[in-house]
């Protein structure tokens, strides 16, 4: 079923204005909270990036250096950002689609994990056979 997109009023444009700061703070955090030192997550999505060849910086780098890495992270700095790209290398290499958690509401939408996303599948499921039986109810009592 397609999702009609939300209406977003000019009074939701602090939001918008926010969404890369909370973006990057959802970021900082993950990162803090992997055990990992900030280089050794930059050197995991570094290596992603070769293993599927894309390219996250301008020019002739091979890879995020250290300082860029530091610039993505800081949620003061609005206006360095990762690219697009780089938000799925990003989740990956720490395990987690939090870092996306910010726009995925931004449009209307909810993030959820393997277990929520069951028990959704699960009660669509309960529901269409529930529908289902009633309906046979309905043809039977017509026999």
């Amino acid at each position: 079923m397609q999702r009609k997109p939300i209406q977003q009023s000019l009074f939701n444009l602090n939001t918008f204005n926010h969404a890369v700061r909370d973006v990057k703070l959802y970021i900082c955090r993950v990162v803090q909270d992997s055990g990992l030192s900030r280089e050794q997550a930059m050197d995991k999505v570094n290596e992603l990036a070769k293993a599927y060849g894309v390219r996250l910086i301008k020019g002739n780098g091979n890879g995020v250096s250290m300082e860029t890495w530091e610039k993505w992270l800081n949620p003061a700095d609005e206006t360095r950002v990762p690219p697009l790209k780089a938000l799925p290398l990003i989740c990956a290499a720490l395990e987690t689609l939090e870092p996306l958690r910010p726009l995925v509401e931004l449009a209307g939408g909810r993030l959820v994990d393997e277990q929520d996303a069951r028990l959704l599948d699960w009660a669509k499921a309960y529901h269409r056979a529930k529908n289902a039986r009633q309906e046979m109810k309905k043809l039977e009592e017509g026999i």
